[in-house]
């Protein structure tokens, strides 16, 4: 794509879009930003001194000046009147993804979903990695792609929000993984099937020879195979399917006076891959031996392996890297042991399934658990429920604190406490 002289507008003075404004001028773009909040930031002037035009507090005034395209930062929706004054002016809004993907050749292996975005997109980079590759791993996760342009990969692996899925128009992946769907950011979605059609748009914009990795379990993202059609890859826990990955378990028979549980010792446990050019289905490792706690992270390091295995990944480097890789920061993360007490990080658990699939990876060890944040147009009766099984003592704090509060009580959770 040719930018010089071009005139190009960007939304918002975020990462994404201060990243976008430094890409544009390097490439010759004539490049204004738009804040809506006219006080200055430390990164203005340098952007002024960069070239870059400031439009701060008043919306830009289009009638007497025009743009050939806008960028959009993810944090800012679509109903933002200066994003709805451009589709007025049939000005074309992309977001940074967008933009980026046009100036990228090599395959780009897009993921999304509610929970486990993190954690699989970092886990497909250490995969990639261990086999030889050098590899891009970012967006939502917190490089912004257009910063990879700066140097060739052999592979880009992306992990993408709803947000930034809004605005892709032309970015065609070569692999999409989509985890989960559960209600998350419905205070912009509007519903479930805003949401959806929002993280569906990354399979949607596949050309029909590039492959989807799709959560055969979740009721949502099952749907989104209509679009891929062959080239649709799953990946569960509870079924047997003929692209992807699966659980399987052999079941020994019993030795003579063997007692029922020896014999359960002897099952033998394998996660399978089943591709276009594989008659059976062939044995890639044992889930047991997943560093990774949790039934949630089985799914996530079985996204990841079909995405491997679907580009040629040889099966050693993916087994050494689920056999080691220990997850990311403030996921799951061991913090340290005190007096018999562990300590858990789980601060990017942002929503109630993701408190949920936190909950459910440790046992029946009492959880004394610290919640609370911003609530994005969630209900906590269900999440509520499992507090009151799993939870000795909840503590609550931030704007959620009440809602979560009247919840844990309706459900009977033992001890709750809310703090400012």
């Amino acid at each position: 794509m040719e930018l010089k002289d071009k005139s190009a507008l960007v939304l918002g003075a975020g990462k994404s879009g201060v990243s976008a404004v430094r890409f544009l001028l390097e490439k010759g773009c004539a490049v204004a930003l738009y804040d809506g909040n006219a006080a200055e930031k430390p990164v203005y002037e340098e952007l002024r001194t960069a070239g870059c035009e400031m439009i701060l507090g008043e919306l830009p005034d289009l009638s007497a000046r025009s743009f050939d395209f806008a960028v959009i930062s993810p944090g800012i929706p679509l109903t933002n009147p200066c994003a709805v004054l451009l589709k007025e002016h049939d000005i074309p809004i992309w977001g940074e993804l967008e933009l980026a993907s046009r100036f990228i050749t090599a395959p780009i292996i897009g993921i999304t979903g509610t929970n486990g975005k993190t954690t699989t997109t970092t886990l497909i980079g250490e995969i990639f990695k261990n086999a030889g590759h050098k590899v891009f791993v970012g967006g939502n996760i917190g490089v912004p792609l257009l910063e990879a342009l700066k140097d060739e990969y052999d592979y880009y692996v992306v992990e993408m929000s709803s947000f930034q899925l809004e605005t892709i128009e032309t970015m065609d992946v070569t692999v999409s993984v989509v985890l989960n769907l559960t209600p998350d950011h419905l205070d912009r979605h509007g519903d479930m099937e805003g949401y959806l059609a929002a993280k569906g748009r990354l399979v949607e914009k596949q050309s029909e020879d590039h492959y989807a990795v799709l959560n055969l379990d979740d009721p949502y993202v099952r749907t989104l195979a209509e679009k891929k059609g062959k080239n649709a890859y799953f990946f569960t826990r509870k079924d047997m399917v003929y692209h992807g990955v699966t659980w399987s378990v052999k079941y020994p028979i019993p030795l003579p006076d063997e007692k029922p549980e020896d014999t359960k010792k002897r099952e033998v446990h394998w996660l399978t891959f089943r591709g276009d050019m594989i008659d059976r289905s062939e044995r890639v490792m044992d889930p047991r031996k997943i560093r990774l706690p949790g039934p949630h992270n089985l799914e996530n390091a079985m996204a990841a392996m079909t995405a491997a295995k679907i580009l040629g990944v040889p099966n050693e480097a993916i087994q050494n890297t689920l056999m080691e890789f220990a997850g990311v920061e403030h996921r799951l993360e061991d913090v340290r042991v005190l007096r018999g007490v562990r300590y858990v990080n789980d601060s990017k658990a942002t929503n109630p399934d993701s408190v949920f699939k936190a909950l459910d990876s440790y046992g029946d060890a009492p959880i004394i658990l610290i919640g609370g944040g911003r609530n994005k147009g969630n209900t906590f009766d269900d999440l509520a429920k499992v507090m009151a099984e799993k939870c000795s003592h909840v503590i609550l704090m931030g704007e959620a604190a009440h809602d979560m509060m009247i919840s844990a009580e309706k459900a009977g959770v033992p001890d709750i406490r809310k703090v400012a």
